[in-house]
């Protein structure tokens, strides 16, 4: 069995969707720290930030919640034009709640790009980093962990999985393809037209 766990990110990048296309599970890590300045309300793409304002104080994403949902959402739209038809198919995404509004736009994604990975939601825990993980691969009984290509080597202690015989295998920086999301929907919509 091969799982991978992330944060519900605000449109993620393709990469995102490229780890979860390894695994046999997804894991989105709901009960866990919001991370301020992050991909968890905002997103880059072409060197432009585009963000989701969000209210003050560092509390789980599961309860975090978007200052602005709808204002916000539009003028991310309209920074897009261009991609309007594939940007309206996640109004009915967007909510008040940070954790309900990234979770449906990456359903609506995953439709979109025909991903058949089982995806669910993680479970509140009193563990943290590493030995969080290790404990979602557990409960998910994991052979093997997919970790991003990024911060993962840095801060994963890969003994804590070897002592649950977990392999643990890193995305190759080389195959990730490293465009906006929006593009590649837009690309893919647009072959089907």
């Amino acid at each position: 069995m091969i799982v991978s766990i992330h944060q519900p990110n605000f449109m993620p990048w393709y990469p995102y969707f490229q780890k979860m296309e390894m695994a046999d599970v997804f894991v989105l890590l709901t009960h866990c720290q919001f991370e301020k300045n992050l991909f968890q309300n905002r997103f880059n793409a072409n060197d432009q930030w585009y963000t989701m304002s969000v209210n003050k104080g560092m509390i789980p994403i599961v309860d975090k919640k978007y200052a602005s949902p709808e204002r916000d959402w539009k003028k991310i739209k309209k920074g897009w034009p261009k991609y309007s038809s594939v940007l309206d198919q996640f109004d009915c995404c967007i909510s008040e709640s940070l954790c309900d509004t990234n979770i449906a736009i990456i359903y609506r994604i995953i439709e979109l790009l025909g991903i058949r990975t089982k995806i669910v939601l993680d479970k509140p825990s009193d563990k943290l980093s590493t030995e969080r993980l290790v404990e979602i691969c557990e409960q998910h009984k994991a052979t093997t962990y997919i970790a991003g290509s990024g911060g993962s080597r840095e801060y994963l202690n890969v003994d804590l999985f070897d002592n649950s015989n977990i392999k643990v295998l890193f995305q190759d920086q080389d195959s990730l393809i490293k465009t906006p999301i929006i593009e590649i929907l837009y690309d893919r919509i647009s072959k089907c037209t």
